[in-house]
C-alpha cells in the first residue's frame, strides 16, 4: 500500500459526534448499558446476526436506496449506466458524507487535494453538466412542419411517393453546434471518470 492508499483509508475523524435526542437513540443506549451492544439483535450468536444484517435486514431497509435509484427500471444502454452510475457515486457521497463533515479532510495534503476535486467534480455533475445538456438541446436546428419534409413525387415505377426534402445544408454545418457541444460533454466526462477511479480509495468514511 503506497503513502497515497494509506492516508485515504487513515482519515482523521471528527470526533465525538453528537448525541441524538430522539427515543430510538435513547432505546439503544440503554441496550447498550443494559447487554453492552449498540444493537439488539447483536446479543444473538454470530451467524445468526451476520443472517439478519445480510438476508433479513435488507429487505426492508436496502443500503445505498440513492444508488440504487440512479439505475432506470426501463432500458438503458450499459455505455450510459456507466456515467450515471458513477457519477451518483460522487452526489450522494459529496452530499451524504462529505458535508456530513465526519472526516477532517484538512488534515493532511492528500485530504485536501481529495476535497478540493470533489468539490469540483460535485458542481460539474449538479450544475454544469446539466447546462451543457440544454444548451445540447438547443442547438439542434428547429423541427420543420412535417409537411416541409416532405414532397410527393413519382418513383421509376409511377407509383406516387413522399421523399424526404434536402435541404442543402450539409451535415457537418448543419449539426457543428450539437457535435461541440457533445464532444466537450464526452470529453469532461471521460475526464471526471478515470479521476474517480484514481480516487476511489478516498470514497471511504
Amino acid at each position: 500500500m503506497n503513502e497515497e492508499k494509506f492516508a485515504a483509508r487513515n482519515h482523521c475523524l471528527n470526533l465525538p459526534l453528537e448525541e441524538d435526542n430522539s427515543i430510538f437513540y435513547k432505546i439503544r443506549k440503554f441496550i447498550l448499558n443494559r447487554f453492552g451492544v449498540w444493537d439488539f439483535v447483536d446479543i444473538l450468536p454470530y451467524k445468526w446476526r451476520m443472517f439478519y444484517y445480510d438476508h433479513i435486514r435488507t429487505i426492508f431497509k436496502p443500503y445505498h436506496k440513492k444508488l440504487r435509484k440512479s439505475i432506470p427500471r426501463q432500458w438503458a444502454d450499459i455505455s450510459s449506466l456507466i456515467v450515471d452510475v458513477n457519477f451518483k457515486f460522487v452526489e450522494v457521497f459529496y452530499e451524504d458524507e462529505y458535508k456530513a463533515d465526519i472526516v477532517d479532510w484538512s488534515a493532511t495534503e492528500h485530504h485536501k487535494e481529495f476535497a478540493n476535486w470533489l468539490e469540483t467534480a460535485y458542481s460539474y455533475i449538479t450544475k454544469e453538466r446539466p447546462q451543457l445538456h440544454i444548451e445540447l438541446d438547443n442547438a439542434y436546428p428547429p423541427s420543420k412542419p412535417i409537411s416541409d419534409m416532405f414532397k410527393l413525387t413519382t418513383d421509376e415505377q409511377g407509383k406516387q411517393v413522399y421523399q424526404m426534402v434536402d435541404d442543402g445544408i450539409p451535415y457537418n454545418i448543419k449539426y457543428a453546434e450539437v457535435n461541440r457541444i457533445e464532444k466537450i460533454i464526452n470529453d469532461k466526462d471521460t475526464e471526471l471518470l478515470t479521476e474517480i477511479i484514481k480516487r476511489r480509495d478516498y470514497f471511504w468514511t
